[in-house]
């Protein structure tokens, strides 16, 4: 079981545009990993539907409700925030910050902020870099 992080990208591409996103999704829910997003992820995600693809509004909604996506209340990361402001987009900091205290694995991103971003504490990357490190673990068992 992998604990990963979610960032708003990858759910709205998921969603919108790209099968590579909605497959991590899947298979990872369905391979029995933990999918964890924070309260400021589902806002952000939730504005962008509204503001620039109104149609799968709706669509997000349901699929938030019936996925196994964990929310994560700002409660319980929004004291270390502070601690990742040095990242490129302060904005962001939020995103180690709670994955951070789920004690995740993986954040799984297209923000090049938080790629490039150095910290110990949890691995970025893309949702197609996952799906093939995931193929070769599984192809070494």
């Amino acid at each position: 079981m992998t604990k990963l992080f979610i960032d708003t990208n990858i759910l709205i591409s998921a969603i919108v545009f790209d099968k590579k996103e909605l497959e991590l999704i899947i298979r990872s829910t369905s391979e029995g990993d933990i999918l964890y997003i924070s309260e400021h992820i589902l806002e952000e995600a939730s504005r962008v539907f509204i503001k620039k693809f109104p149609a799968y509004l709706e669509i997000f909604d349901k699929f938030i409700k019936i996925s196994e996506i964990k929310i994560v209340k700002k409660k319980y990361y929004e004291s270390k925030i502070k601690r990742f402001e040095d990242i490129r987009d302060r904005y962001d900091a939020h995103v180690i910050a709670c994955a951070e205290t789920m004690n995740c694995e993986y954040i799984i991103t297209g923000d090049k902020d938080i790629l490039e971003y150095k910290q110990n504490l949890v691995e970025s990357m893309t949702s197609s870099e996952y799906l093939k490190k995931r193929k070769n673990h599984l192809n070494k068992e």
